[in-house]
């Protein structure tokens, strides 16, 4: 009896273990521990893994939905052993999900094994009308989900990946609204206020597909994000295991192109990235396979993507039986284990019997070739790629031209507007603001459901709080927005408009001398 408890002790302080992640013989046991405000919290979960993160001991207790409670060390107080959980069904998830979010500001749609819902900004108007057009937006993001899933299998099976069921249902949570994105955000990421530039992510923690509504409108970087769900719940990798991030940047951008009618795999040509390629910044593909620093908190973080699709392109279609043994090296990985940047340039070495350098130094001839070998057009080098005046934000694409005849004078803007919001009229106001503190705004009071509204043209000579004009070179574009009815909306309509404040960021150079 004294060595099972020594035994049970142990296994709760490893600092990785051997359990499979997909096996059914997965042990749940009843861990009682504190949380963060101090409260005993009492769980039913499966120890997923034990090993350093950001410094920490931390233990991940796995529960029945798929989702991982990481617990620091010292604060688990009680585990008893008892008989494995069954993982949540869809309905049981579809549930619990309501409870979460409110039934009046939750709709959902299941797509087994997926689940789609979207948490509303506001209750919707009651006519089965509006509920029609939510019920077939969540079928549309149904099919998305359904489509990544067939074209996942497809890469898989046609490169030998040996793909796992899945375990748990997967869930995709679209919000509405922004705010409600970036708060829900701040409590899963800890990335605070970091949030805002998020468009899209992946949660290992929550093991959900979390975007913002105004992406779903193509679907471009959820594509992306479905596919880092994918590898990560098809037995390619475990969470929170040391997988290099040129490998899961690497794949994921291989399948990205028109959204949700997913028309590209990593063994074929990105014609995006295939252009970017050409105007990325030098980065030294040594340093991109060791350094995952490369791919955050950088100037050249955009950059590292594309050369992760062009690594990643390499191997797939000039090294396949080596990347296929490199896969299956990364499955082993065990969630919590630690790998320096020397042991992962070597790992690459040793198993793909290739340095990095090497295929840096042939991809471009190998890219022009299969190029022109496969008669591919690459895109115009357009605004969507250079300029940031066409972009998305707050359920609106928005487009915006200036033009000055002297940087002297405040700049005339026009543009327009178009509602991307599937089941509702939305309120926009929209600033376009200048570095040298000057702005101009739009209010529209209604737009519906889908309408492209042209913009009046108007003179950028507003002036900011605490600026006091002078020459522009740069500008960009915020667009806020409310539905009809609202505390902004109201606001808003009785003239409550926010005066910016001047702040030094890098905008919009109309003549394109800052790229």
């Amino acid at each position: 009896m004294k060595q099972l408890c020594v035994r049970q002790i142990l296994s709760l302080f490893v600092i990785t273990i051997s359990l499979p992640l997909y096996s059914s013989n997965l042990q749940a046991d009843i861990f009682t521990y504190v949380d963060e405000s101090g409260e005993t919290v009492t769980l039913e979960a499966s120890l997923y893994g034990s090993g350093k993160r950001r410094g920490e001991m931390m233990h991940g207790l796995l529960k029945p939905d798929g989702s991982i409670v990481l617990v620091p060390q010292g604060k688990i107080q009680k585990r008893e052993l008892k008989a494995a959980p069954k993982p949540l069904t869809v309905e049981q998830m579809s549930e619990d999900l309501s409870e979460k979010f409110g039934k009046d500001k939750f709709r959902f749609h299941l797509e087994r094994p997926f689940l789609v819902g979207v948490v509303l900004a506001a209750p919707l108007d009651g006519s089965d009308r509006t509920e029609l057009r939510v019920k077939t937006f969540l079928e549309k993001a149904g099919r998305f989900m359904r489509n990544v899933d067939v074209i996942f299998e497809t890469y898989s099976r046609k490169m030998g990946i040996e793909l796992a069921d899945y375990e748990f249902p997967m869930a995709m949570l679209i919000f509405e609204s922004d705010d409600d994105f970036e708060s829900f955000g701040k409590q899963t990421t800890g990335l605070d206020d970091g949030v805002k530039n998020i468009l899209a992510y992946y949660s290992h923690v929550s093991n959900n597909l979390i975007l913002r509504m105004s992406e779903c409108s193509s679907f471009d970087t959820p594509l992306h994000e479905a596919i880092h769900l994918q590898t990560t719940n098809r037995g390619l990798v475990k969470r929170f295991a040391p997988v290099p991030t040129w490998f899961m940047e690497g794949i994921a951008t291989g399948f990205e192109g028109k959204g949700d009618r997913i028309n590209v795999s990593p063994d074929r040509i990105n014609s995006h990235y295939a252009l970017m390629s050409g105007i990325a910044k030098l980065l030294d593909w040594g340093e991109v396979v060791a350094l995952d620093g490369v791919f955050a908190g950088s100037i050249l973080s955009g950059d590292a993507y594309v050369h992760a699709w062009g690594l990643h392109w390499m191997l797939v279609t000039e090294h396949p039986k080596e990347y296929l043994k490199y896969v299956q090296n990364l499955s082993t990985k065990e969630p919590f284990a630690e790998i320096s940047p020397k042991e992962q340039y070597q790992e690459f070495v040793e198993i793909l019997n290739v340095r990095p350098e090497e295929l840096q130094l042939k991809f471009k001839v190998q890219l022009i070739e299969a190029i022109l070998e496969s008669k591919i057009k690459l895109p115009q080098l357009d605004d969507k790629y250079v300029h940031l005046e066409k972009h998305k934000q707050e359920m609106a694409i928005v487009k915006m031209t200036a033009t000055s005849y002297s940087p002297a004078l405040p700049p005339r803007i026009e543009g327009w507007l178009q509602n991307i919001s599937p089941f509702r009229p939305m309120t926009f106001h929209i600033t376009v603001l200048t570095d040298a503190g000057t702005y101009a705004e739009w209010y529209l009071p209604e737009v519906g459901i889908r309408r492209k509204i042209k913009l009046k043209p108007q003179n950028a000579s507003k002036i900011m709080r605490g600026a006091t004009g002078g020459r522009w070179r740069t500008y960009h574009v915020e667009v806020d927005s409310a539905y009809p009815g609202s505390e902004k909306a109201e606001a808003w309509a009785a003239g409550k408009f926010p005066i910016p404040v001047l702040s030094r960021r890098v905008q919009v150079d109309p003549s394109g001398s800052g790229q």
